[in-house]
């Protein structure tokens, strides 16, 4: 399935929230995003009060994209695949299936109880049905690994064996810091059906803590920044990576708990701590650097790079949990896997996440954040 990129806002200097307010020029980030649906190129909205409450705000101001995106969501990409996958299935068919044959509902009910009661309130406020809000929030990579399931064919490895997924694709992250200083810069794709759907929505929680976050209408998250913290996070797909769809937590749910855990170590804790249901790469940075994870099912890795900077693409490089799928076509079952000894094929596999990865380390190796400005 190709993808189209859609690069995001975030390429800044962050800095305590104790020293922004006291120094000439760089005021808290919350400040230097203007809200403005005549100004900005996403839909803007700021809400505020309980996760539910705030779920219908959400909902009611973007009602009228978040319907036929959702319906973009349903029928031109799940029904879609299932057809190309040569099944009879149908969007009732994986709706039926997501709730009765996977646990994602169920664990976030458990893990992120708040967050599902703010879906509840985005499809309350647009006038959806709650279940269908529901899967088209975790429309990330757990939908390839629920059709894997449905249908036994892993669609990203499928894709990648013919060669219709290369250059163009997926997420991309490069950050410098020195001095208590860092800038950092991200695109965040999505498939096509999403175009025209970015949001950015700004959260105000209970204790005053400002969120940035953007995805497409309707969902809770896609990357963001604490405001009022100082740190931001980034995701990053790696389809390599083992994934459990009945027992982890939808990576959505992480993004926003990762946000609202008020500092990199914390969310590192977090990160640790919870299984999750797809395998990503996490960047966390603030004004001291960035920490990256390779986390998959069952496997949290550091990465880490020979200098103050960091490059991630979509291949995992340290993690060696791979998947079933990966595993069988590398010839690799059974056997303990050195991520520094990988067959050939495995990088022909992840080509454009290998260009991406070497031309994003070559341009910042050795870059201040005085010399990675947002506009180079």
């Amino acid at each position: 399935m190709r993808k189209n990129i859609i690069p995001l806002f975030l390429a800044a200097i962050f800095c305590s929230g104790a020293e922004a307010h006291n120094l000439t020029g760089i005021p808290p980030v919350e400040y230097q995003i203007e809200l403005s649906n005549e100004t900005s190129e996403f839909f803007t909205v700021e809400v505020k009060g309980t996760s539910y409450a705030r779920g219908v705000q959400h909902g009611k101001a973007l009602r009228k994209v978040i319907r036929p995106t959702l319906n973009r969501f349903k029928y031109d990409m799940v029904s879609a695949f299932l057809k190309e996958a040569g099944t009879d299935y149908n969007w009732s068919d994986y709706r039926q299936f997501f709730f009765d044959n996977t646990g994602l509902f169920q664990t976030a009910q458990k893990e992120a109880p708040e967050l599902v009661e703010e879906i509840k309130g985005i499809a309350h406020g647009a006038n959806l049905d709650f279940k269908d809000v529901f899967i088209y929030n975790l429309n990330f990579d757990e939908t390839f690994w629920v059709l894997e399931k449905m249908t036994g064919v892993d669609p990203m490895l499928a894709s990648a064996q013919a060669d219709k997924d290369q250059v163009t694709s997926h997420c991309s992250h490069g950050s410098v810091w020195a001095d208590g200083k860092a800038s950092v810069g991200y695109t965040l794709d999505w498939t096509r059906h999403f175009e025209g759907s970015q949001a950015l929505i700004k959260h105000i929680l209970d204790d005053g803590t400002v969120l940035l976050t953007t995805t497409y209408a309707g969902t809770l998250i896609g990357h963001g920044i604490n405001a009022s913290n100082g740190y931001t996070f980034t995701p990053h797909s790696k389809f390599q990576l083992a994934h459990d769809v009945d027992n982890g937590l939808a990576q959505i749910f992480i993004y926003r708990k990762l946000l609202e855990a008020g500092s990199v170590d914390k969310a590192i804790t977090l990160l640790e701590r919870i299984k999750p249901a797809a395998g990503l790469t996490y960047t966390l940075t603030d004004k001291n650097g960035t920490r990256t994870f390779e986390v998959s099912s069952n496997h949290v890795a550091e990465v880490i790079t020979d200098g103050q900077w960091m490059a991630v693409a979509n291949v995992a490089r340290v993690n060696n949990d791979l998947s079933a799928s990966y595993r069988e076509a590398l010839k690799l079952s059974g056997q303990t896997i050195d991520m520094n000894n990988l067959p050939s094929v495995y990088w022909q596999y992840n080509e454009d996440s290998v260009i991406r990865y070497n031309m994003i380390s070559k341009a910042i190796r050795d870059k201040t954040p005085e010399e990675m400005t947002p506009m180079k």
